[in-house]
């Protein structure tokens, strides 16, 4: 009898998981998750939106990896990463009782296509302080080493030391995140002056001309829509006078541009990720402390989603990753997901059967 009721329990544990993933596979936007693994911060890994068949990409392991940026419809991933250069013991009572890492931000280039292949070091120790670094659609790397944007051909990249060409110095201006736009002819970053947030503006890059598309911008979260004319954000939102949560918001390339806020909820910080490439969607992660809520809502409300560009109700993505993923980006790449009553059927086709 013991053994039929375990038998029991164990079919209908199945069977609610393969309706809770078979739910949001029908969710989810197509193509591919290419991610920093939130319990292994120097592996890059890919999956499918759901994460049931998630996979590490390369072989390296960095010591740690702050960002990384994919190439839209291209091969290549960027990755800005933390490169140990010391690890000083720490010994207490002739105890060693741990290290103190000294490390140095350096800009790597790593080839899906090859994913064996050891990754490219771009700027080997010869910039301070790098912040940021993007890469273009059609492979150029951009860095910011303040106060200085710098560009990287992709005629360069093959080279053993590759040289960058002088964008653009933007002196006494605190920016810790940019994003470059698809055709790679726009910088857009967030001035912070210190701050959490600040304002959004946009350089053109052949001109050197900058406007303001937005003010409160939270300075980590930002991203171009695949076709280049909205650029998604987290920005804080306040009520009555007092700060309600973080939104997210959708504005258009423009000066002083309308913002639409597409999602927000009290008392939660959410961090735009990226878009997915047919434009449809908006990644995120999303965050309270625990404290505030308990343990049914963290998990329902925490963790990685997607939510419609245009507004709606959010899905949650990477649901078989423990942890929140910080850092994620999109490839095109369709496929098979399994429902249990549909095994490989894309999700164009599962749309459609709706």
């Amino acid at each position: 009898m013991n053994n039929k009721l375990q038998t029991y329990c164990l079919l209908s544990l199945i069977g609610m998981s393969l309706f809770c993933f078979s739910t949001y596979v029908n969710a989810a936007p197509t193509g591919e998750i290419i991610f920093v693994h939130p319990n292994a911060e120097g592996e890059i890994w890919i999956s499918n939106a759901v994460g049931t068949n998630a996979r590490k990409l390369f072989r390296h392991t960095f010591h740690n990896i702050d960002k990384i940026e994919v190439q839209k419809d291209g091969d290549y991933v960027l990755a800005v990463v933390d490169k140990l250069i010391e690890n000083n013991p720490i010994v207490i009572n002739n105890v060693n009782v741990g290290a103190v890492g000294l490390s140095r931000t350096e800009v790597f280039l790593l080839d899906r296509k090859n994913p064996n292949k050891k990754a490219k070091d771009i700027t080997l120790g010869r910039f301070e302080a790098i912040r940021d670094a993007d890469i273009t659609k059609t492979g150029d790397v951009i860095i910011f080493a303040p106060p200085t944007f710098l560009l990287f051909k992709r005629e360069q990249l093959t080279q053993p030391e590759p040289e960058a060409e002088h964008i653009m110095d933007l002196p006494k201006q605190e920016i810790s995140n940019f994003q470059c736009s698809p055709n790679g002819t726009h910088i857009a970053y967030v001035k912070t002056s210190g701050r959490s947030e600040g304002d959004l503006f946009l350089l053109d890059i052949a001109t050197k001309d900058i406007f303001r598309i937005a003010e409160n911008v939270r300075y980590n979260s930002l991203a171009f829509s695949p076709d280049g004319k909205q650029i998604a954000f987290s920005m804080d939102v306040k009520k009555d006078g007092k700060s309600f949560g973080t939104g997210i918001a959708v504005a258009p390339i423009q000066p002083n541009a309308e913002i639409e806020i597409i999602h927000i909820k009290e008392g939660f910080q959410f961090g735009v990720e990226s878009w997915t490439p047919d434009g449809q969607y908006i990644a995120y992660w999303s965050y309270r402390h625990p404290s505030f809520v308990n343990n049914i809502e963290l998990f329902r409300s925490t963790r990685n989603f997607v939510v419609p560009a245009t507004g709606g109700e959010p899905e949650q993505i990477l649901i078989t990753i423990k942890n929140t993923v910080r850092e994620l980006d999109w490839i095109r790449q369709a496929y098979p997901v399994e429902p249990a009553d549909s095994l490989v059927t894309t999700w164009g086709k599962l749309k459609a059967q709706k």
